[in-house]
């Protein structure tokens, strides 16, 4: 069992001085803090599958409010692969239930960008089987 981290304060005067022992970390080129012995790490979203899911909305909007006629004329004005465009639009089929795990952070563990951009069934039934 990990040990709570033992926050220590005295008074000087009208002031009121806290150490609190964290430490400082560096990740994805942002420095984070970390509390000792805070306990387990809330669980954090697969950002590379939000941002995939989000331009999916996204794109689908564009294609479907009649502003590009085509994936081609879409994948042209994005600078991007037809192919891939297409494979990220299709994750606007996702069931709401599966978006949701993405966006508390605690997605399936089948489910991942990588296998959201291959084939995946269309039922939302099936999807969860699919991505358990």
């Amino acid at each position: 069992m990990e040990r709570l981290a033992r926050i220590e304060g005295e008074r000087i005067g009208n002031r009121l001085i806290l150490r609190v022992p964290v430490s400082f970390r560096k990740h994805r080129g942002r420095k984070e803090i970390h509390a000792a012995g805070a306990g387990p790490e809330l669980a954090k979203p697969d950002h590379a599958l939000l941002k995939a899911i989000a331009r999916a909305h996204r794109w689908r909007a564009m294609l479907d409010s009649g502003k590009f006629e085509t994936v081609r004329h879409l994948a042209r004005a994005e600078r991007i692969s037809e192919t891939y465009l297409a494979r990220v639009v299709r994750m606007t089929l996702l069931s709401p239930k599966l978006v949701e795990a993405v966006l508390a952070g605690n997605p399936p563990a089948g489910l991942s960008l990588k296998t959201a951009l291959e084939p995946f069934p269309l039922d939302w039934s099936e999807q969860d089987t699919w991505f358990a």
